[in-house]
């Protein structure tokens, strides 16, 4: 069957297609792919955790029993309704477990399998692709343009719309994982669930400090001077799934709130005073730090990283393939700043 897009694909497991015995999503995007698979299966048999209705079984448990997978398929649910197979990291084990169901031999519970990133020759993704009997959807990290449709498409099924600039500052928010806009997307149609639509203001309200709460740390080490901290902590949270343009987001707007109480402590105020009553509030764990990092930095150099990283933002947007660069080298230079700032 040709590749497939992602609306297709849930379309056609909606209507349960008898004709398709087996789907297999790949790609580069695991995130994505699992949360896919999820509401796959929450399709199938109204919910995704029921040990009942799913079969789970994964790479290394075809290994041992390949037969396993076509008995699973067969097999007919103790309490009736749907079942399905929900098949983890398929590699070659699966596709040679698989063969019936693609060769049209077999048919029974549908099997969804998420997979990697396949590259063009892989077996098991021109097997799938050759197959009558199955569905194939690659998955690759979104683009810009992407994640602004599936916002749209998102709000759309919520009932309500959003707003250009709501979503182009939700999207430098929480970055292009579909995964992630979804859920942030459920959170603000709860929040403006008595409006039409989501202005920006929405947006910033209920997503601007959940997004960079999530990365204190990060913030915490670069604007402190902890360069090997630093560097410790984006790895980090890129290998957690986290957007690299998402990450230059949360640094500018952390950069802004320091600027902004640099300034409401240069009219007068002391500056403990100042981060107590921040508003939004600070938590009060986090306030020695961002006491710290106000004396450490003058006002005009936070000004310089607001700005280099406005421009760092702005290339990651152009040119998506050098974001994570981007973003590394930006937050080490800040970080590399706030030490020298500190030693003197």
């Amino acid at each position: 069957m040709p590749i497939m897009k992602v609306n297709g694909l849930e379309a056609l497991v909606g209507r349960r297609n008898p004709g398709v015995g087996a789907v297999l999503l790949y790609g580069s995007d695991p995130s994505a792919i699992h949360d896919l698979a999820r509401r796959l299966v929450a399709k199938i048999v109204d919910g995704d955790n029921d040990p009942l209705a799913i079969a789970y079984l994964d790479e290394q448990s075809l290994a041992g029993d390949p037969g396993r997978l076509i008995d699973e398929v067969q097999s007919l649910s103790l309490l009736g309704g749907n079942r399905v197979v929900w098949v983890r990291g398929a590699e070659q084990n699966f596709l040679r477990a698989v063969e019936p169901v693609l060769d049209g031999s077999t048919v029974g519970n549908l099997i969804v399998a998420e997979a990697g990133n396949l590259a063009k020759t892989s077996a098991l993704r021109t097997r799938f692709e050759a197959s009558s009997y199955a569905a194939i959807v690659p998955l690759y990290e979104a683009s810009e343009g992407d994640a602004m449709e599936a916002l749209q498409d998102n709000f759309r099924s919520l009932g309500l719309k959003i707003a250009d600039a709501a979503a182009m500052r939700l999207v430098e928010l929480v970055g292009k994982n579909l995964t992630l806009l979804r859920r942030e997307a459920e959170k603000l149609a709860a929040y403006c669930h008595t409006q039409a639509t989501v202005e920006r203001a929405d947006v910033e309200a209920v997503c601007g400090d959940s997004m960079e709460a999530e990365l204190d740390e990060l913030l915490d080490v670069v604007f402190g001077g902890q360069v090997e901290e630093a560097d410790r902590s984006f790895f980090q949270a890129i290998s957690a799934g986290t957007d690299a343009g998402r990450i230059l987001s949360a640094i500018q707007s952390h950069a802004q709130r320091l600027i902004d109480l640099q300034l409401t402590a240069e009219r007068g105020m002391k500056v403990e005073q100042a981060i107590r009553s921040a508003r939004p509030p600070i938590f009060f764990k986090r306030q020695p730090a961002l006491l710290s990092q106000i004396r450490a930095w003058r006002t005009d150099g936070l000004l310089l990283a607001a700005s280099t990283l406005a421009t760092a933002i702005e290339r990651a947007r152009l040119e998506p393939g050098l974001a994570m660069g981007l973003a590394h080298r930006t937050l080490l230079g800040i970080a590399q700043t706030a030490r020298k700032a500190q030693r003197n």
